[in-house]
């Protein structure tokens, strides 16, 4: 039992999926992510009964643990709750201890974060409600081009002269793509066009806060190498990138929850959870 006082845990509900991290002192010693249309607290409980396994935890044991994200509030077993702007700036300054400016893509938003040297957020700015700029738009975008990620990614490579995507609103620039591609356009230059569209959104989030070196990308877009290209081109800056983004937030949860780890770790009746 006293190996387990050292284990926390961060939790980060999403549009689209569910991610944990659990950390042992200063390492991760457990990640996963979930991707589910089940609600928060089943998906939460599933990722808590593999890490359980894994971990070999005594049942009904529950580390010290903290929600971030959409669903944050509604896990009643978070000891408690953060903002996906705290987490993200703390998950990735545990990377990158020198970050200073974060910008963190997920399924449903983008959010841009201006860090001090010690690490708080001084400002920062969300993307407005239409979808375009997020991950959402980007996998539209795939299917409209019928191409994954990854081919999506090696299409726009090497694009001296993109083609541009000028509608703001998702649905009307998915029927912008549809419509050049029915007159002849290249995939290649779409593809390159509908990075630049993204960072042309983020643009907007970035000229609101400022962007000071260095950049960390966070969130599982980060993993998307045609969108990171168009970025360092636009602002002139290499893009730092964890080898799990998606998982960010929940590890700045976890080290959240380190600093509750006074708190006792609850046990739970196996039907409470």
């Amino acid at each position: 039992m006293e190996q387990e006082r050292t284990f926390r845990a961060g939790i980060d509900i999403g549009t689209e999926s569910v991610n944990i991290v659990v950390m042992n002192d200063a390492r991760i010693i457990y990640s996963q992510t979930l991707v589910t249309e089940q609600a928060g607290p089943v998906a939460v409980k599933a990722l808590l009964d593999q890490a359980a396994a894994e971990m070999k935890w005594p049942s009904g044991f529950v580390p010290p643990l903290v929600s971030t994200g959409i669903g944050k509030k509604t896990i009643p077993l978070a000891l408690k709750t953060s903002t996906d702007m705290v987490c993200h700036a703390e998950g990735a300054r545990w990377h990158f201890p020198e970050a200073r400016t974060v910008i963190d893509i997920g399924a449903s938003g983008s959010r841009v974060l201006r860090l001090s040297a010690m690490g708080r957020v001084e400002k920062f700015a969300v993307n407005a409600k239409c979808a375009s700029g997020t991950g959402i738009y980007l996998r539209n975008m795939t299917q409209i081009l019928e191409s994954s990620f990854e081919e999506m990614s090696a299409l726009s490579e090497g694009v001296s002269e993109s083609t541009e995507v000028s509608n703001y609103c998702a649905v009307f620039a998915e029927s912008e793509v549809i419509s050049m591609i029915h007159s002849g356009e290249s995939k290649e230059r779409l593809a390159a066009g509908v990075f630049d569209a993204v960072v042309d959104r983020l643009m907007e989030q970035i000229n609101r806060v400022g962007l000071n070196a260095p950049l960390v990308m966070t969130g599982g877009v980060a993993r998307n190498q045609g969108l990171v290209r168009s970025l360092e081109r636009r602002v002139g800056l290499r893009a730092m990138i964890p080898p799990e983004p998606e998982i960010v937030g929940a590890l700045g949860a976890a080290l959240m929850a380190g600093k509750e780890i006074e708190a006792p770790a609850k046990r739970l009746e196996v039907g409470d959870h």
